[in-house]
């Protein structure tokens, strides 16, 4: 694949434009996007670009060891043509959210910092990365809010979205041990083992699951978000059962399922 798409992980750019998407519907836009939205989604895809490009530029020693054939360690891509081209994807997805809002524009300015901030240092500090890049998933939907005018009903996605990565990080740590330890990383598994971080990631898993109902009994949404989302939570228990080499990718799919819980709710599908 071509080194300068590949580190952008596209897939996941994806989901955060899509997160940014259903964040404007749920926040009463409409299902076609406006050109506020437009622009907030193709913000949040270059952003979280950068964001993965200026990871991997600090994680080189790292990835060497959990993921050499990724363009920086296997060598098709130069640090320093990573650093100028994370440097262009923040400025591009900044500039864009000038043109939706000055609420857009600081929240696209402030995450940009934090995940600088996150590849750069708080990943190597336990749970401060974790929750740093979590809050982020959260904010993918209040800044989709944000851009249709009304950020207030994308709370309760948030941060449930929030609580949800925060277990996935922790167990995507878990499977990263061997290459964090080499290279100094503080996590939760280095420094406290990895049966005390896996019961810390199931626990929140729970909180997850408990939360996932407060929609529903608020009166917030009806039968079709709790049919979807009874369906996320057993994949989210599932997560939690399963074998910790699974869990990141099956807590994954649990997320997306939730995520088409709140869009077939909030368009009464």
């Amino acid at each position: 694949m071509f080194p300068y798409l590949e580190i952008l992980r596209p897939i996941n750019g994806l989901m955060t434009a899509i997160a940014v998407w259903v964040g404007s519907v749920v926040a009463g836009s409409a299902l076609v996007p406006s050109s506020p939205v437009i622009l907030a989604i193709l913000s949040a895809f270059l952003i979280s670009g950068a964001g993965m490009v200026v990871n991997d530029y600090y994680d080189i020693q790292i990835d060497r060891i959990n993921r050499p054939k990724r363009p920086i360690p296997s060598g098709r891509m130069s640090l320093k043509a990573a650093k100028i081209y994370a440097a262009a994807l923040f400025a591009s997805g900044i500039a864009l959210s000038y043109f939706i809002n000055i609420y857009a524009f600081a929240t696209a300015f402030i995450v940009s910092s934090v995940l600088y901030a996150y590849a750069a240092r708080l990943k190597k500090m336990v749970l401060v990365g974790n929750v740093a890049i979590s809050a982020l998933v959260g904010t993918s939907f209040i800044y989709g809010g944000i851009a249709a005018g009304n950020y207030f009903p994308t709370l309760l996605l948030a941060l449930l979205a929030f609580l949800a990565n925060l277990a996935r990080e922790i167990y995507k740590s878990i499977e990263d041990v061997l290459g964090d330890e080499k290279h100094g990383a503080n996590t939760l598994p280095i420094k406290y083992g990895v049966l005390k971080a896996k019961m810390v990631a199931n626990i929140i898993i729970i909180v997850t699951v408990l939360f996932s109902f407060v929609p529903y009994f608020l009166g917030a949404f009806g039968q079709v978000y709790l049919f979807f989302v009874v369906i996320a939570d057993i994949a989210f228990v599932s997560a939690a059962v399963a074998p910790v080499r699974h869990s990141a990718k099956i807590c994954k799919i649990a997320m997306n399922i939730a995520l088409l819980a709140f869009l077939a709710a909030s368009l009464n599908i």
